[in-house]
């Protein structure tokens, strides 16, 4: 059976008052050894502030990240996938939006998230399970000069 995304969830998910600086979620993420915080709460996430955000609307807008409030730079569509629903739509989210996390919902509440690293953890444990698609990895590679 094709596993779900809700057994694959990687731990409860952070959120952060709408008005939290920049400066403060960050290190709230840092903190938590994560890449993203919902604004919001997790029964009616606003959006969602990640590093990707950080990167890309404060420091590549010369914004200050001590007075700029979350809300102001986060993501606002939330792109999810519910939880009943098949591994495949996660690969699709990322895939599709170029996302690198993807809320996972039960009933419009977010109940966790996936990320792209989850997701490399994972294949590395079925690469290092998995002979057949081990010895198949292998012959890939070029051989060795």
């Amino acid at each position: 059976s094709v596993p779900k995304p809700a057994n694959l969830l990687r731990k409860a998910v952070i959120c952060g008052e709408p008005t939290t600086t920049v400066a403060k979620a960050a290190q709230a993420m840092k903190k938590a050894n994560t890449g993203s915080v919902f604004v919001g709460s997790a029964d009616k996430p606003l959006g969602i502030f990640t590093e990707r955000d950080i990167a890309r609307r404060v420091v590549a807008e010369g914004v200050d990240p001590k007075t700029t409030a979350v809300s102001e730079v986060m993501t606002k569509k939330l792109v999810t996938v519910e939880s009943h629903e098949p591994l495949e739509k996660i690969f699709q989210c990322l895939a599709e939006g170029h996302f690198r996390h993807v809320p996972i919902t039960e009933g419009g509440k977010v109940v966790g998230i996936v990320s792209l690293s989850d997701l490399a953890k994972i294949l590395k444990e079925l690469y290092q399970d998995d002979q057949f698609l081990k010895s198949f990895c292998d012959t890939l590679e070029p051989p060795k000069a």
